[in-house]
């Protein structure tokens, strides 16, 4: 956080790396995701402070030209799910600017191809009410190949346990799940 007060530039620079690669993979091991993304940011500020912003100005745009995109989904999947007798906990966001950076590394793609910029988390008490929601999903959204993630058979070393899907969701929106 007081990163931006050092007036030395490659000091800035250093510790922004030596935090992206020590710290934030830290945060994460820790089931800290909140630390990690706040980690992450700040360093990817120091790091490359241009593509942040042009990310940032990208996201504030799509935001302008639809404001209640997010909640407009969130709603649209718990009135799927209550239809279906569950009642769940919903949360939806905007990825951070961060991983988007790393997705349009790791796939070489513009900004512009990119289309899971939303994620959001559906939240039950058990791995079966889990499998369950899966299944609603995968039956009402058009699930994206390769996109599919299980961390309840396999879970992560912190012990995280999810299952994660990308689908053509509501609104014909590409929706990481």
């Amino acid at each position: 956080r007081t990163i931006h007060y050092f007036k030395d530039s490659n000091k800035k620079f250093r510790i922004a790396h030596e935090t992206q690669e020590i710290y934030a993979p830290l945060a994460q091991r820790l089931g800290i995701k909140e630390w990690q993304d706040e980690l992450e940011d700040c360093s990817f500020s120091v790091i490359n402070p241009d593509a942040r912003n042009s990310i940032i100005e990208r996201l504030n745009y799509l935001n302008k030209k639809d404001e209640t995109i997010i909640d407009d989904i969130k709603m649209s999947l718990e009135k799927l799910l209550k239809k279906e007798g569950l009642e769940l906990d919903i949360q939806g966001r905007i990825k951070n600017p961060y991983s988007i950076w790393l997705k349009i590394k790791r796939n070489n793609i513009s900004f512009e191809q990119l289309s899971d910029i939303m994620a959001f988390r559906i939240i039950v008490n058990s791995s079966r009410t889990c499998n369950q929601v899966l299944g609603i999903i995968h039956k009402n959204f058009s699930m994206i190949p390769g996109r599919f993630k299980d961390f309840i058979s396999t879970p992560r070393l912190n012990g995280y346990r999810s299952i994660h899907t990308t689908v053509l969701g509501p609104k014909n929106k590409k929706i990481e799940i």
